[in-house]
Protein backbone atom coordinates (compact mmCIF):
# COMPACT_ATOMS: atom_id res chain seq x y z
CA UNK A 1 0.00 0.00 0.00
CA UNK A 2 1.36 3.41 -1.00
CA UNK A 3 -0.07 6.52 0.66
CA UNK A 4 0.86 10.16 0.22
CA UNK A 5 -0.58 13.63 0.75
CA UNK A 6 0.26 17.22 -0.10
CA UNK A 7 -1.31 20.65 0.01
CA UNK A 8 -2.98 21.99 -3.11
CA UNK A 9 -3.48 25.71 -2.79
CA UNK A 10 -2.32 28.53 -5.02
CA UNK A 11 -2.53 30.95 -2.12
CA UNK A 12 -0.26 28.77 0.00
CA UNK A 13 2.31 28.46 -2.79
CA UNK A 14 2.42 32.20 -3.47
CA UNK A 15 2.80 32.96 0.21
CA UNK A 16 5.69 30.51 0.54
CA UNK A 17 7.49 31.97 -2.49
CA UNK A 18 7.20 35.49 -1.08
CA UNK A 19 8.48 34.44 2.35
CA UNK A 20 11.42 32.47 0.96
CA UNK A 21 12.35 35.38 -1.28
CA UNK A 22 12.23 37.76 1.66
CA UNK A 23 14.48 35.52 3.77
CA UNK A 24 17.08 35.37 0.99
CA UNK A 25 16.85 39.14 0.63
CA UNK A 26 17.56 39.61 4.35
CA UNK A 27 20.54 37.24 4.21
CA UNK A 28 21.89 38.95 1.08
CA UNK A 29 21.62 42.40 2.63
CA UNK A 30 23.30 41.21 5.81
CA UNK A 31 26.20 39.74 3.83
CA UNK A 32 26.72 42.97 1.91
CA UNK A 33 26.48 44.98 5.09
CA UNK A 34 29.16 42.91 6.78
CA UNK A 35 31.47 43.36 3.78
CA UNK A 36 31.35 47.15 4.39
CA UNK A 37 31.91 47.07 8.11
CA UNK A 38 35.07 45.00 8.40
CA UNK A 39 36.62 47.92 10.19
CA UNK A 40 33.90 47.95 12.83
CA UNK A 41 34.12 46.21 16.13
CA UNK A 42 33.15 42.60 16.76
CA UNK A 43 30.31 43.92 18.90
CA UNK A 44 28.73 45.66 15.89
CA UNK A 45 28.92 42.50 13.78
CA UNK A 46 27.43 40.45 16.59
CA UNK A 47 24.53 42.90 16.95
CA UNK A 48 23.74 42.72 13.24
CA UNK A 49 23.74 38.92 13.36
CA UNK A 50 21.33 38.99 16.29
CA UNK A 51 18.95 41.39 14.52
CA UNK A 52 19.00 39.31 11.34
CA UNK A 53 18.46 36.11 13.31
CA UNK A 54 15.44 37.55 15.13
CA UNK A 55 13.98 38.77 11.82
CA UNK A 56 14.30 35.37 10.17
CA UNK A 57 12.88 33.64 13.26
CA UNK A 58 9.82 35.91 13.25
CA UNK A 59 9.23 35.15 9.57
CA UNK A 60 9.43 31.40 10.20
CA UNK A 61 6.99 31.70 13.11
CA UNK A 62 4.64 33.65 10.85
CA UNK A 63 4.71 30.85 8.28
CA UNK A 64 4.16 28.10 10.83
CA UNK A 65 1.55 29.71 13.04
CA UNK A 66 -0.24 32.11 10.71
CA UNK A 67 -4.01 31.79 10.41
CA UNK A 68 -5.01 29.00 8.00
CA UNK A 69 -8.10 30.91 6.88
CA UNK A 70 -8.44 31.89 3.25
CA UNK A 71 -11.00 33.69 1.12
CA UNK A 72 -11.14 30.52 -1.00
CA UNK A 73 -11.25 26.87 0.02
CA UNK A 74 -7.88 25.32 0.85
CA UNK A 75 -7.58 21.70 -0.22
CA UNK A 76 -5.11 18.95 0.53
CA UNK A 77 -4.39 16.02 -1.76
CA UNK A 78 -4.37 12.45 -0.45
CA UNK A 79 -3.47 9.45 -2.58
CA UNK A 80 -3.26 5.70 -2.04
CA UNK A 81 -2.54 2.65 -4.20
CA UNK A 82 -3.11 -0.90 -3.02
CA UNK A 83 -3.76 -4.43 -4.23
CA UNK A 84 -5.84 -6.94 -2.28
CA UNK A 85 -5.67 -10.67 -3.13
CA UNK A 86 -8.52 -13.11 -2.74
CA UNK A 87 -6.01 -15.57 -1.35
CA UNK A 88 -2.57 -14.78 0.01
CA UNK A 89 -1.64 -18.44 -0.55
CA UNK A 90 -2.63 -18.39 -4.24
CA UNK A 91 -2.51 -14.88 -5.70
CA UNK A 92 -3.65 -16.15 -9.12
CA UNK A 93 -7.24 -16.57 -7.91
CA UNK A 94 -7.86 -12.86 -8.26
CA UNK A 95 -7.11 -9.42 -6.91
CA UNK A 96 -8.64 -5.99 -6.40
CA UNK A 97 -6.54 -3.02 -7.53
CA UNK A 98 -7.35 0.20 -5.65
CA UNK A 99 -6.20 3.67 -6.75
CA UNK A 100 -7.40 6.70 -4.80
CA UNK A 101 -6.43 10.30 -5.54
CA UNK A 102 -8.53 12.76 -3.56
CA UNK A 103 -8.47 16.52 -2.96
CA UNK A 104 -10.20 17.21 0.36
CA UNK A 105 -11.26 20.66 1.61
CA UNK A 106 -9.41 21.30 4.88
CA UNK A 107 -9.67 25.02 5.63
CA UNK A 108 -11.93 28.02 5.07
CA UNK A 109 -12.67 31.25 6.90
CA UNK A 110 -16.23 30.16 7.79
CA UNK A 111 -16.21 26.88 9.73
CA UNK A 112 -19.93 26.21 9.22
CA UNK A 113 -19.56 26.54 5.46
CA UNK A 114 -16.49 24.28 5.50
CA UNK A 115 -18.28 21.65 7.60
CA UNK A 116 -21.21 21.55 5.21
CA UNK A 117 -18.99 21.20 2.14
CA UNK A 118 -16.84 18.53 3.80
CA UNK A 119 -19.92 16.53 4.80
CA UNK A 120 -21.37 16.51 1.29
CA UNK A 121 -18.08 15.67 -0.42
CA UNK A 122 -17.16 12.90 2.02
CA UNK A 123 -20.60 11.35 1.76
CA UNK A 124 -20.51 11.36 -2.04
CA UNK A 125 -16.97 9.95 -2.12
CA UNK A 126 -17.05 7.33 0.62
CA UNK A 127 -20.52 7.05 2.14
CA UNK A 128 -21.85 7.93 5.59
CA UNK A 129 -19.78 5.41 7.55
CA UNK A 130 -16.50 7.28 6.98
CA UNK A 131 -17.55 10.70 8.24
CA UNK A 132 -15.68 10.53 11.55
CA UNK A 133 -12.25 9.43 10.29
CA UNK A 134 -9.42 12.01 10.18
CA UNK A 135 -8.11 12.98 6.74
CA UNK A 136 -4.69 11.38 7.23
CA UNK A 137 -6.17 7.91 7.81
CA UNK A 138 -9.42 8.17 5.82
CA UNK A 139 -8.12 6.57 2.63
CA UNK A 140 -6.55 3.68 4.52
CA UNK A 141 -9.82 2.85 6.26
CA UNK A 142 -11.76 3.15 3.00
CA UNK A 143 -9.32 0.91 1.10
CA UNK A 144 -9.45 -1.66 3.91
CA UNK A 145 -13.24 -1.73 3.70
CA UNK A 146 -13.14 -2.16 -0.09
CA UNK A 147 -10.72 -5.05 0.32
CA UNK A 148 -12.84 -6.69 3.00
CA UNK A 149 -15.97 -6.50 0.84
CA UNK A 150 -14.10 -7.84 -2.19
CA UNK A 151 -12.87 -10.90 -0.32
CA UNK A 152 -16.21 -11.46 1.41
CA UNK A 153 -18.16 -11.30 -1.85
CA UNK A 154 -15.83 -13.42 -3.98
CA UNK A 155 -13.76 -15.80 -1.86
CA UNK A 156 -16.29 -18.66 -1.82
CA UNK A 157 -16.84 -18.45 -5.58
CA UNK A 158 -13.11 -18.34 -6.24
CA UNK A 159 -12.72 -21.79 -4.68
CA UNK A 160 -15.09 -23.28 -7.27
CA UNK A 161 -14.04 -21.55 -10.47
CA UNK A 162 -12.00 -23.08 -13.24
CA UNK A 163 -8.76 -21.71 -14.63
CA UNK A 164 -10.61 -20.18 -17.61
CA UNK A 165 -12.97 -18.02 -15.51
CA UNK A 166 -10.54 -16.60 -12.98
CA UNK A 167 -10.17 -13.36 -14.92
CA UNK A 168 -13.59 -12.24 -13.67
CA UNK A 169 -12.14 -11.92 -10.16
CA UNK A 170 -9.46 -9.43 -11.14
CA UNK A 171 -11.29 -6.23 -10.25
CA UNK A 172 -10.25 -2.60 -10.01
CA UNK A 173 -11.53 0.64 -8.51
CA UNK A 174 -10.17 4.09 -9.35
CA UNK A 175 -11.61 7.00 -7.37
CA UNK A 176 -10.64 10.64 -7.88
CA UNK A 177 -11.89 13.81 -6.21
CA UNK A 178 -10.70 17.10 -7.64
CA UNK A 179 -11.23 20.81 -7.13
CA UNK A 180 -12.12 22.94 -10.14
CA UNK A 181 -13.24 26.57 -9.88
CA UNK A 182 -12.16 27.83 -6.46
CA UNK A 183 -12.54 31.54 -5.78
CA UNK A 184 -14.09 33.64 -3.01
CA UNK A 185 -17.65 32.94 -4.22
CA UNK A 186 -17.85 29.42 -5.66
CA UNK A 187 -16.13 26.09 -5.08
CA UNK A 188 -16.65 23.50 -7.84
CA UNK A 189 -15.75 19.89 -7.15
CA UNK A 190 -15.74 16.75 -9.28
CA UNK A 191 -15.76 13.04 -8.49
CA UNK A 192 -14.57 10.48 -11.06
CA UNK A 193 -15.26 6.81 -10.37
CA UNK A 194 -13.98 3.92 -12.48
CA UNK A 195 -15.21 0.45 -11.51
CA UNK A 196 -14.28 -2.83 -13.19
CA UNK A 197 -15.92 -5.83 -11.52
CA UNK A 198 -15.32 -8.27 -14.35
CA UNK A 199 -18.53 -7.69 -16.29
CA UNK A 200 -18.96 -6.95 -19.98
CA UNK A 201 -17.07 -3.67 -19.56
CA UNK A 202 -16.01 -1.27 -16.82
CA UNK A 203 -18.16 1.69 -15.78
CA UNK A 204 -16.85 5.23 -15.44
CA UNK A 205 -18.86 8.17 -14.13
CA UNK A 206 -18.10 11.79 -13.32
CA UNK A 207 -20.34 13.80 -11.00
CA UNK A 208 -20.01 17.48 -10.14
CA UNK A 209 -20.94 19.67 -7.19
CA UNK A 210 -20.88 23.47 -7.16
CA UNK A 211 -20.95 25.16 -3.77
CA UNK A 212 -21.88 28.74 -2.97
CA UNK A 213 -19.39 29.90 -0.35
CA UNK A 214 -21.80 32.29 1.32
CA UNK A 215 -23.63 29.31 2.83
CA UNK A 216 -21.85 26.10 1.73
CA UNK A 217 -24.91 24.81 -0.14
CA UNK A 218 -24.97 23.20 -3.57
CA UNK A 219 -26.00 25.46 -6.46
CA UNK A 220 -28.82 23.79 -8.39
CA UNK A 221 -30.03 24.55 -11.91
CA UNK A 222 -33.23 26.27 -10.79
CA UNK A 223 -31.17 28.76 -8.76
CA UNK A 224 -29.32 29.80 -11.91
CA UNK A 225 -31.99 29.81 -14.60
CA UNK A 226 -35.33 31.57 -14.91
CA UNK A 227 -38.62 29.72 -14.49
CA UNK A 228 -39.51 27.61 -17.54
CA UNK A 229 -35.91 27.50 -18.79
CA UNK A 230 -35.74 23.79 -19.64
CA UNK A 231 -37.25 23.69 -23.19
CA UNK A 232 -34.98 26.44 -24.53
CA UNK A 233 -31.90 25.25 -22.66
CA UNK A 234 -32.55 21.75 -24.01
CA UNK A 235 -32.49 23.07 -27.59
CA UNK A 236 -29.30 25.04 -26.88
CA UNK A 237 -27.62 21.90 -25.53
CA UNK A 238 -28.73 19.83 -28.54
CA UNK A 239 -27.57 22.45 -31.04
CA UNK A 240 -24.23 22.91 -29.30
CA UNK A 241 -23.63 19.15 -29.14
CA UNK A 242 -24.56 18.70 -32.81
CA UNK A 243 -22.25 21.54 -33.78
CA UNK A 244 -19.39 20.09 -31.68
CA UNK A 245 -19.82 16.65 -33.23
CA UNK A 246 -19.80 18.03 -36.77
CA UNK A 247 -16.68 20.08 -36.04
CA UNK A 248 -14.92 16.92 -34.90
CA UNK A 249 -13.01 15.40 -37.82
CA UNK A 250 -12.98 11.99 -36.13
CA UNK A 251 -16.78 11.57 -36.27
CA UNK A 252 -19.09 11.34 -39.31
CA UNK A 253 -21.30 14.29 -40.17
CA UNK A 254 -24.74 14.23 -38.50
CA UNK A 255 -27.67 16.07 -40.06
CA UNK A 256 -29.79 15.61 -36.93
CA UNK A 257 -29.99 13.30 -33.95
CA UNK A 258 -32.59 11.10 -35.66
CA UNK A 259 -29.74 9.86 -37.86
CA UNK A 260 -27.37 9.24 -34.96
CA UNK A 261 -26.83 6.79 -32.13
CA UNK A 262 -27.78 9.43 -29.56
CA UNK A 263 -30.97 9.13 -27.52
CA UNK A 264 -32.50 12.42 -28.61
CA UNK A 265 -35.21 12.54 -25.92
CA UNK A 266 -32.58 12.16 -23.18
CA UNK A 267 -30.45 15.12 -24.31
CA UNK A 268 -31.55 17.77 -21.83
CA UNK A 269 -30.31 19.56 -18.71
CA UNK A 270 -29.39 16.83 -16.23
CA UNK A 271 -28.14 18.78 -13.20
CA UNK A 272 -24.63 17.36 -13.63
CA UNK A 273 -22.51 20.37 -14.49
CA UNK A 274 -19.41 22.24 -13.42
CA UNK A 275 -18.71 25.95 -13.57
CA UNK A 276 -15.71 27.90 -14.82
CA UNK A 277 -14.90 31.51 -15.68
CA UNK A 278 -16.33 31.27 -19.19
CA UNK A 279 -19.07 28.65 -19.20
CA UNK A 280 -21.32 26.04 -17.66
CA UNK A 281 -20.29 22.53 -18.72
CA UNK A 282 -22.92 19.77 -18.71
CA UNK A 283 -21.56 16.23 -18.45
CA UNK A 284 -23.49 13.14 -19.59
CA UNK A 285 -22.12 9.80 -18.43
CA UNK A 286 -22.02 6.58 -20.52
CA UNK A 287 -25.50 5.18 -21.32
CA UNK A 288 -27.13 8.50 -20.37
CA UNK A 289 -27.65 9.94 -23.86
CA UNK A 290 -25.88 7.37 -26.05
CA UNK A 291 -24.68 3.74 -26.06
CA UNK A 292 -21.77 2.79 -23.84
CA UNK A 293 -19.15 2.84 -26.60
CA UNK A 294 -19.74 6.57 -27.17
CA UNK A 295 -18.42 7.20 -23.69
CA UNK A 296 -18.84 10.41 -21.74
CA UNK A 297 -20.29 13.44 -23.51
CA UNK A 298 -19.46 16.98 -22.38
CA UNK A 299 -21.34 20.01 -23.66
CA UNK A 300 -19.72 23.37 -22.93
CA UNK A 301 -22.13 26.32 -22.91
CA UNK A 302 -20.38 29.72 -22.95
CA UNK A 303 -22.23 32.33 -20.92
CA UNK A 304 -22.86 34.36 -24.08
CA UNK A 305 -25.16 31.53 -25.29
CA UNK A 306 -27.23 31.23 -22.15
CA UNK A 307 -27.04 34.51 -20.18
CA UNK A 308 -30.52 35.52 -21.36
CA UNK A 309 -31.92 32.46 -19.55
CA UNK A 310 -30.19 33.23 -16.27
CA UNK A 311 -31.85 34.85 -13.26
CA UNK A 312 -30.81 38.31 -12.11
CA UNK A 313 -28.52 38.08 -9.07
CA UNK A 314 -27.95 34.36 -9.55
CA UNK A 315 -24.80 32.94 -7.91
CA UNK A 316 -22.90 32.99 -11.22
CA UNK A 317 -23.73 36.57 -12.17
CA UNK A 318 -20.24 37.94 -11.40
CA UNK A 319 -18.69 35.33 -13.72
CA UNK A 320 -21.23 36.04 -16.49
CA UNK A 321 -20.65 39.79 -16.28
CA UNK A 322 -16.86 39.40 -16.45
CA UNK A 323 -17.06 36.94 -19.35
CA UNK A 324 -19.40 39.14 -21.39
CA UNK A 325 -17.22 42.19 -20.76
CA UNK A 326 -14.16 40.34 -22.01
CA UNK A 327 -15.81 39.33 -25.29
Amino acid sequence: MVFSCNFASVNESCFSVVIIGFIFSVINRLTRRLEHINHHSMKTKKLLFIIAGITILLIILLVVFRSPFSTSIITKNFSLSDKVYLSEEDTTTGSLTIDLNIDLPISYQDKNVLDNIQTIIRTELFGDMFMSFPEDSLLNYYANELGREYIENNADFAKKISEESRLAFNNSIILEGFALLNDKNIFSYGISRFVDFGGAHPIKTRLFYNFELVNGKIIFEDEIFVEGYKPELTEIIKNKLLNDLNNDNTTPYIENFDDSVYFMEEIKPNGNFYINDESICFVFNPYEIAPYYVGETEVILPYKLIHHLMKPNNPLEYLVTAALNNN
